[in-house]
Order: structure tokens, then sequence, then C-alpha cells
């Protein structure tokens, strides 16, 4: 929920605002009356687009929207969605023991915009990650977003785009969320008193998304990036079992572990190709077109987290593959 600000005489409410949202902001709440009745947010993770999508909700539900292009806080809507407890918001996503949103989600979506809107103008349904919609949710919602009950809102959010169903995409206005400039991610950075020794290498390991970096840096990603390629280095002199490894990656987390592994690979490739190929103890001998390969395979494991597949059982395959790798590097 966001965070609340009050103060003496008006409440004031501010969920999160980063300044790389400004343009999407003015663009969507400029003249409110051309707005879809369906937004895909789209983009990579760690750049706030949920965080977006509760603020446009709140403000979309305020009874006394400010003209600067804000929400009043102070107004009944606005103290039921302070609470968490707003009749015309429904938030949508995975159950606690599921990956996935299933198709009884989504008739209690149909059913929740069945009536009327409580104490604002329109009811508003955000579904995220909309990606983890399986097949009989997407079906169901694709009916709602075709027929719309009037006064409706429907705000999805993803993060692979590649992963929503073609036809609900069509039935959305796309509005895509890129990195911010360096400058500004950096500036962000340093506002929130995020000490790191190097923050623009920090930033380059989340893709250039400034959440996912103070994410990284509250996990210690410098220990972590040693443990994973101190384990690397045993898996390639054969002193490491992969299976047994997997599992201790699996426990540091799934994502955290493909983003240093691609991070390592790729500074590895860009190593080999600015010098002569050379045992350093890193990259043993293998060849960089073998390297580039298995870039690849972690890039296919990293499309498929949130999808339900076995993530302990995709980091086995990428670690086996790497112990083979080595042990052919040597051979050779």
């Amino acid at each position: 929920m966001p965070a609340v600000d009050e103060k003496p005489g008006a409440i004031r409410i501010e969920p999160e605002q980063y300044p790389w949202h400004d343009a999407p902001w003015a663009t969507l709440t400029g003249d409110l009356s051309r707005l879809s009745h369906a937004l895909l947010l789209h983009g990579k993770s760690g750049l706030g687009k949920n965080a977006f999508a509760l603020r446009l909700a709140r403000f979309l539900l305020c009874l006394d929207r400010r003209a600067e292009g804000s929400a009043c806080g102070c107004c009944r809507s606005c103290s039921l969605f302070r609470v968490g407890n707003h009749p015309d918001l429904l938030c949508v996503g995975p159950l606690e023991d599921s990956k996935q949103i299933v198709v009884d989600q989504i008739r209690a979506v149909i059913e929740f915009l069945s009536f009327k809107a409580h104490t604002s103008r329109s009811k508003i349904v955000i579904v995220s990650p909309a990606e983890a919609m399986n097949m009989n949710a997407a079906n169901s919602l694709l009916k709602a977003l075709e027929e719309p009950p009037a006064g409706s809102l429907f705000i999805l959010v993803a993060a692979h785009l590649a992963r929503v169903s073609v036809t609900i995409r069509s039935r959305c206005t796309q509005v895509s969320f890129g990195s911010p400039p360096l400058p500004q991610a950096l500036a962000w950075l340093q506002a929130q008193s995020i000490k790191v020794s190097d923050p623009e290498a920090l930033l380059a390991q989340a893709g250039g998304a400034p959440l996912a970096a103070a994410v990284l840096a509250d996990a210690d990603i410098g220990s972590t990036q040693a443990k994973l390629q101190a384990d690397l280095g045993a898996l390639a002199r054969a002193n490491a079992d992969p299976v047994a490894c997997a599992e201790n990656w699996k426990s540091l987390g799934a994502e955290l572990c493909l983003d240093c592994l691609q991070h390592y690979v790729s500074a590895s490739i860009r190593r080999q190709a600015a010098t002569s190929p050379e045992t350093d103890g890193k990259l043993l001998s293998i060849p960089i077109i073998d390297l580039f390969n298995f870039l690849d395979m972690v890039s296919m494991a990293r499309r498929q987290l949130g999808t339900g597949a076995d993530e302990t059982l995709m980091l086995e395959q990428l670690l086996i593959r790497w112990s083979e790798m080595a042990a052919s590097a040597v051979r050779n």
C-alpha cells in the first residue's frame, strides 16, 4: 500500500512516486476523457509499475482531484484507499500458494464489476503480474475486456510483455516503462542513502532499473556474487556437485542468482573478447562460443521465471552444463 504522510489539518497521501514516471503520468492524466478502459503497463522489473498503477487508481477514484494532477488525500474515497479498504478497487495477483492467477479469480473480477460503484465515479481492477494468468484466466478476462462494464477500468501490469496473450494486448492501451537516464537513476539512489562503492556498476547489474538496484544493494550483492563465483570455480574444477549447488542457489533466490550468473558470464565474454583466451582461474579455457550459448541458456531461464517452472531444476541444468563446458575445456 502507498506510504502515508499525514499532517495536521489535512491528510496528504503519497503513493511511491518516481521521477521517471512523470512522462507517462502526464500522458495518462492530461485528458481523462481519452483514457482507455484497459491499460497495460509493461517494462522490466524494478521500475515501480505497481506503484504507478496504485497511484493512478487513487487519483481516478478521488472525489476531489487537484488541478495539478493529484488526489486530494482527504475525501472519503482517499480515506478508504489509505486504509486499504476501498470498495471500488480490486487488486488481483497470484494466490500465496501459487504462482498463477486462476480463472476463479477472474470470475470474482467479473462479479465485482457487475455492481455499481460505491463511492467513486468508476471501479478499477489491477491485475499484476498479468503474465501470471493461466490460459483459462486470460480467456475469461478477455471477454470482460471486449465488453467492459460501464465505468470500469482495467490496469494490467507486466514485466514480461511477450508472456501476455496477443489478444489481451490488442484490447489494451500499452504504456511502456523504460529505464531512466543514468544521471536520474543515480540521483534517486543517492537520495535513498544507498551506499555502494560503485553505483553505476550496481545499476548495470540491475539492467538500469533503480528499484532493482536498491534491492541488490540490500541483498549485499557483492558477497552473493563472490559466493556464486566460488561455486562456479569449484564446479569447473570438479570439486562441487551441481545438484547440491543448485539447492544452495535456490535458497538465495533464483532471480538474483540468474542475474549474477548473467552478469558474470557477460563480463567473462567481454574479457575474453578483449584478450587472447587463456586460463585465468575464472574463464579456464572455455571457448567464447560456448560462453555465448551458455548465456542464451541463462536468458531462457530468466524468461521462465514466474511461469511455474521448477526453479531448482532450472538451476541444476545450468550448473550441470557449466560443469560439462569446464570439463570439456580441460580435456581440450
